[in-house]
């Protein structure tokens, strides 16, 4: 049950260019393009021109993918859909985060299945869910943990420097199932819970056990996942890949763009390169393409231009785009018309608007993802009892604790009017003394100095103990902010779901009734979980 719902503005959790964007000021349409807007959606359609033939390979990729996944009905009609021409993808993506990670890429999953549904309720177009697996990622230590529970737990595996993660195998896993499985006890929960990790054993490798995972629990709706590591959808990658070598177009895009950026008071998400390319080697680890003074390398060996390109023409697959790169490369294979992120994730892509124009591929509408915060009855009961909104919890708790305490206070227990009485009769003090001795007034004002800090210091004790009449509501407080708050971020990137989906396996699909009635712009709600 939903209790309450925010905008971003009223929010305020996300950067200036996420609230301008989500406000839609004209100032930031000319890096976004058209708003989003079911409306927009089927109006983008039109724009997107994805030929038959790239249809074919896209679809011919996922059957490959998928060949040792058993999926749902609604996947396979999905996958099959793909090679009609009236039939385009709604795509979000994410790191490959051991059991799904932290709440938010839960929300980003749901988000794409419930805008495809509602387009598909039109009927003019079929919109298939995607979820683009960032397998070509490297940064194992961002990816090898979970939070259950406030307790983190880890995966600690040696030798993954540069890893794609993708590639990384499920050896060595047995120690943090054990401590997953230890947080969950009765029968029910237990076997469930088995299934759950049974992708994630040894002889995987991460990029399966993912979308096992991801597929089992979102297959009933209809959800396409998709591994851009892929040989036959890199050949579709090369050009680009051609056109950063022979041109650096993303430095030459963006750069313009984050002058125009940082004119109008906003900073860049994405540290730009000159090269925007990896190389993924045999033992897949991941290198940087560097160029300076006109010269490649990747990582420390020097290589021709001429060498590298040669290369991207023999091995496509062996490149890889980073961050700036690969929302282009995404939008290059798949017959998108829209992308869901989070606020991060959407203000790069306002940075890259430039990189597509330049290699004339259709730009994608942006939308940022609801999110969710999930409390218990105790928590909404405490949070009514105090009177306090989700907006007040993110303040500094003595301030808050303080402000309660001197709302509640019978009298007026801060000394400012004292102060100011102080203040008056030192300035009294200071006529007469200068008419009879001004070598006096250094000794008044040190003295008047001494009193003030001591009605600084009564005042002070005074706070104190009433504070410590609300030490109770103190305790409160400071749950709830540590529930909301955790670590000073936000829930939706600390916790993980199952100690939501153990309580009630109905959750997720609780999460996408919330979420269908969700128009355009994004909300923060806070429902009961």
């Amino acid at each position: 049950m939903m209790l309450k719902q925010f905008s971003f503005k009223e929010f305020q959790f996300s950067s200036p260019i996420i609230r301008d964007f989500v406000s839609e000021t004209s100032a930031i349409k000319p890096y976004c393009g058209a708003f989003f807007s079911l409306e927009n959606c089927l109006e983008q359609t039109k724009r997107k021109d994805f030929k038959l033939e790239d249809r074919k390979v896209l679809v011919e990729a996922l059957k490959r993918q998928y060949s040792q996944t058993i999926i749902t009905d609604e996947t396979h009609k999905n996958i099959s859909s793909l090679l009609d021409e009236n039939t385009y993808t709604i795509t979000t993506g994410h790191q490959l985060n051991l059991m799904t990670g932290p709440l938010y890429s839960l929300y980003k999953i749901l988000q794409v299945i419930t805008i495809s549904a509602k387009l598909n309720q039109k009927g003019q177009q079929h919109f298939v869910p995607i979820f683009w697996m960032a397998t070509e990622d490297h940064d194992f230590e961002e990816i090898n943990h979970l939070h259950l529970y406030n307790q983190k737990i880890s995966w600690d595996k040696e030798g993954q420097e540069n890893l794609i993660t993708g590639a990384i195998l499920l050896d060595a896993i047995e120690e943090f199932h054990e401590t997953i499985s230890g947080k969950f006890n009765d029968e029910r929960t237990t076997e469930q819970l088995k299934a759950f990790l049974s992708h994630y054993e040894s002889g995987n490798n991460l990029a399966s056990a993912t979308r096992g995972l991801v597929n089992q629990l979102f297959g009933q709706y209809g959800l396409v996942i998709i591994d851009g590591n892929d040989e036959q959808l890199k050949q579709k990658f090369k050009s680009i890949a051609y056109a950063e070598i022979e041109n650096q177009v993303t430095y030459k895009a963006v750069s313009r763009t984050n002058r125009l950026l940082e004119e109008s008071g906003y900073h860049q998400q994405v540290y730009l390169r000159n090269i925007n390319l990896f190389y993924i080697d045999d033992k897949k680890k991941r290198t940087r393409i560097a160029l300076q003074d006109d010269q490649f390398s990747i990582g420390d060996e020097s290589i021709e231009k001429t060498e590298l390109l040669k290369l991207l023409e023999s091995q496509p697959a062996s490149f890889s785009p980073n961050a700036l790169l690969r929302p282009v490369y995404q939008e290059a294979v798949l017959p998108n018309i829209a992308y869901i992120g989070g606020g991060g994730e959407i203000a790069y892509w306002m940075q890259i608007k430039g990189v597509f124009e330049a290699l004339e591929i259709p730009y994608p509408l942006l939308r940022v993802r609801d999110s969710f915060v999930l409390l218990n009855d105790k928590q909404v009961e405490d949070m009514n009892e105090l009177g306090l909104s989700l907006t007040d919890l993110k303040r500094d708790y003595h301030e808050l604790i303080k402000e309660i305490a001197l709302e509640e206070v019978s009298i007026d227990i801060e000394l400012d009017r004292e102060k100011a009485a102080l203040k008056e009769i030192e300035a009294q003090l200071n006529d007469k003394v200068e008419h009879i001795n001004k070598g006096l007034l250094s000794m008044v004002g040190a003295e008047f100095t001494k009193m003030e800090k001591s009605l600084e210091r009564i005042e002070s004790k005074m706070i104190k103990a009433e504070k410590s009449r609300h030490e109770q509501k103190g305790k409160k407080i400071q749950k709830l902010q540590d529930k909301i708050y955790p670590k000073g971020g936000f829930q939706e990137r600390y916790e993980n779901f199952l100690m939501y989906y153990f309580k009630d396996e109905d959750f997720i699909n609780r999460l996408y009734l919330e979420m269908v009635k969700s128009e355009n712009e994004p909300y923060i709600r806070v429902i009961n979980a």
